[in-house]
């Protein structure tokens, strides 16, 4: 039929369609090719020169929130009267007292006092050096609005589902009629607390620690007895440390990417929403993504940071009290809301809301329709917060990150690693291009080329490298998930093969890691399979949409498969002698997930991955993409670390909070240089935070890659960044060499000049500015950085 409708076709008309192909091809080359292999330098005094590559947009995105309570009115009267009850509220208190704002002395240490209220759970707590004074409830809420009221002046609050009905009510100390029993310990105090009408109960065990208050909520202790009430979520002491509008000085710190403050100032009313996400990213077992416009299956959105750490903090730099929240049992099933004041209340608070139950979409046919439906299960986990303190000097974002630090190394959750200086090329191998009838594979770097462009490197005198090579396995990157053999893609074969490519680099002292998702599975490609996929909470499998040329979606292995595979290809690894592996997906995703009539946690999931890392870490030269805090002592290195938050509307700051924490005990590399939208403040930021540069490198253009999953990476060329990597491997390894094995000991921002002191004596000046600055007797050129050693 269409060869028919061909040749009735005018010439006239065949010669116009040709002509109009040519012109569009015309078109694409330039833009794609020709745009590759211009280049143009950007210049500063002391910032390596970097190839012109296009801007990206910045989006500064908001948060959704689901179902968003509407914000509470309140008149300007209420609102004055609150203010100044807020003002006559004590601060600080010079000496140990009977009672406290109607809250009874219970127990102290060497630190700190703690003061009760059993009739609601509330706490004050005292810094005795200082008499500075942190209450978790509001002694007098602004507003009419009686849920609210009773939310903000309870230590505990339950949120639970009737029957069939989604939608969540609140129990807290005042309303439902709870029965509360309250048994004082040597250290603080038990709290028995029980729904009748509901028949839910628990207990919630308070300590005075040396370092401040933990509160612990034991599953074991949790009742449900009625089959029409059940437990959705809790909050434990959501409003300690609040403060109303902006009477007090400090901020909410958020654990978003590299960290994000929110300052205790009057927002005007500005914001109508929260900070809210799950720690540890996304739950696809259950949370359904939410719908951005897309372009020509392009997302025009930077995607969010995920919490790489299960912390959050506030901090009165009034009075010089702050702390740490330290989630230590109950992460995997929490989120972190922060609320600046506006955002339904005019209160500042911050905290973290354990998740028992979810609704989620279920559908009822298999083409359209669904319904929401609750979780018939209630997630399996203890609820235990570790809120440390900070005082005085530590009364800052500095001191919350040198209280976590301390911490995991005490606790053993991290060791000290070597940071020996090494510069990251990661290079591509094997893309996969849709042609006209089959796939056909797209070598970008062969394996000899990739030889040769790190031993071009150690000529050029960038003697300590660390590379990483993506796309080595037969199908490619994308085509061959998930990897099952240690089969190398023939077509990077060009007289050199994998194993003498990892055995010559080790020859030069280039220690070479094979790139290895174990998340992801490519059902495209392999049709039938033996593996289990993961199916959410509504049995239906989860689609990674991922809008690529080729592929446009990826499923997830089911945890237990992901297990098994990844046992056989550490067997198969030791067989081909290799020795040195990267672990991505596993490494940053958790997921809730069905089996049969069966739901499991992301406990669950972690049970299965955490295992197979540690083997992995034992017995192999282990790197890990993004790691999740429990995986930080398995790694060698942290890979792809965040130097950024997501840069909500709401944030005030963004702080290095995981470098403050991680600098000078384990190497952390970045995300790649080439994607930067600005690379001259990136490379200030990399010298800022002590974190190693990163490259994505391919021995062809990338314009190679426009009909592929790789289509994103639009300048990778080696030709085009040799000369970039080198400035930044003397520029990065000179101040690196003097910091190696330091730890971050203060920390100051003074405009757009920042000091960085380590406790070894070497200080780092950084000026982010367009012109020439001071900062104590130092002068630090623009957009530059100046090391002084005491």
């Amino acid at each position: 039929m269409k060869i028919d409708k061909i040749k009735k076709m005018k010439p006239k008309t065949i010669i116009k369609s040709i002509v109009y192909v040519a012109f569009l091809a015309g078109l694409v080359w330039f833009v794609f090719v020709e745009g590759e292999s211009e280049t143009a330098d950007i210049s500063t005094p002391a910032v390596p020169s970097v190839p012109e590559v296009e801007d990206v947009p910045v989006e500064t995105p908001d948060v959704p929130v689901e179902d968003a309570p509407p914000v509470v009115e309140i008149s300007d009267d209420a609102l004055g009267e609150a203010l100044e009850e807020a003002n006559e509220l004590p601060l600080v208190i010079p000496e140990k007292q009977a009672t406290l704002n109607n809250h009874h002395f219970l127990v102290e240490n060497a630190s700190f006092e703690l003061y009760l209220k059993e009739e609601n759970l509330s706490l004050i707590l005292r810094d005795k050096t200082t008499g500075a004074l942190m209450y978790s409830t509001v002694d007098a809420p602004v507003g009419g609005n009686e849920s609210w009221t009773n939310f903000m002046q309870s230590g505990v609050v339950l949120e639970y589902l009737v029957g069939t009905n989604i939608v969540t009510y609140r129990a807290d100390m005042y309303s439902e009629n709870p029965d509360v029993t309250v048994t004082p310990t040597p250290d603080g105090f038990t709290a028995t607390i029980y729904y009748p009408e509901l028949e839910i109960g628990f207990d919630l065990a308070v300590t005075l620690t040396n370092e401040g208050i933990t509160a612990f909520v034991d599953k074991a202790s949790i009742i449900e007895e009625s089959d029409r009430y059940k437990m959705a979520s809790l909050y434990v002491y959501p409003f300690l440390g609040h403060s109303l509008l902006g009477e007090r000085d400090g901020y909410m710190m958020i654990p978003d990417g590299a960290g994000a403050l929110i300052n205790l100032t009057d927002k005007d009313g500005k914001y109508s929403q929260p900070y809210t996400a799950n720690i540890y990213g996304d739950n696809a077992g259950v949370d359904d993504p939410f719908v951005l416009s897309l372009f020509n299956y392009m997302d025009p959105f930077n995607d969010t940071e995920n919490v790489l750490a299960p912390v959050f903090g506030m901090v009165h730099t009034d009075t010089a009290i702050g702390y740490l929240g330290i989630i230590e049992e109950g992460q995997y099933s929490a989120r972190v809301e922060a609320y600046p004041n506006g955002a339904i209340l005019p209160y500042n608070w911050i905290t973290t809301k354990y998740i028992y139950r979810q609704v989620y979409n279920q559908p009822t046919s298999q083409d359209t329709g669904t319904m929401v439906v609750r979780q018939r299960d209630r997630n399996d986990f203890n609820i235990k917060v570790n809120y440390q303190f900070v005082t005085e000097e530590a009364a800052n974002y500095l001191g919350l990150a040198k209280t976590y630090r301390n911490y995991l190394l005490e606790g053993g959750y991290l060791e000290q690693k070597d940071e020996a200086f090494k510069l990251r090329v990661d290079l591509l191998g094997a893309e996969i291009e849709q042609g006209l009838i089959f796939k056909k594979i797209v070598p970008m770097t062969t394996y000899q080329e990739a030889y040769d462009i790190l031993a071009d490197m150690k000529r050029k005198g960038m003697e300590d490298i660390l590379s990483v090579y993506k796309g080595w396995n037969d199908k490619g990157l994308y085509g061959g998930m998930p990897i099952r053999k240690v089969n190398a893609e023939d077509e990077l074969s060009d007289g050199l093969n994998l194993t003498r490519l990892l055995s010559d680099l080790e020859a030069i002292d280039v220690p070479m890691y094979l790139y290895h998702d174990g998340l992801r599975i490519n059902l495209e490609e392999l049709g039938t399979t033996r593996q289990k996929v993961m199916k959410k909470f509504n049995k239906r499998t989860h689609d990674e949409a991922v809008h690529g040329k080729v592929y446009q979606a990826f499923n997830y292995l089911h945890p237990s498969a992901t297990a098994t595979v990844m046992e056989e290809m550490l067997t198969r690894y030791h067989d081909a002698s290799i020795d040195r592996v990267l672990i991505s997906g596993i490494s940053n995703t958790l997921f809730s997930y069905s089996e049969g009539n069966r739901e499991f946690d992301r406990i669950s999931t972690k049970n299965y991955y955490q295992p197979v890392i540690e083997a992995y870490s034992e017995q192999l030269n282990l790197l890990l993409e993004q790691p999740f805090s429990y995986l930080w002592n398995e790694t060698e290195a942290m890979i792809d670390m965040p130097v950024r938050s997501s840069n909500y509307v709401f944030t005030d700051e963004e702080i290095p909070f995981l470098a403050l924490t991680l600098k000078g005990s384990v190497p952390m590399y970045s995300e790649y240089v080439n994607f930067q939208a600005n690379q001259a403040a990136y490379f200030l930021q990399l010298i800022e935070q002590g974190v190693l540069p990163s490259f994505l490198i391919t021995e062809e253009s990338p314009a190679h890659l426009m009909n592929t999953n790789s289509s994103h990476i639009y300048s990778s060329e080696y030709a085009r960044y040799e000369e970039m990597m080198g400035d930044y491997y003397h520029h990065i390894k000179a101040v690196y060499s003097q910091t190696a094995g330091a730890m971050i000991d203060d920390y100051v921002r003074q405009g757009q000049v920042t000091k960085v002191s380590y406790d070894n004596g070497v200080h780092v000046y950084i000026n982010y500015s367009e012109s020439e600055l001071n900062m104590d007797s130092e002068t630090i050129a623009a957009m530059s950085y100046k090391v002084v050693n005491d």
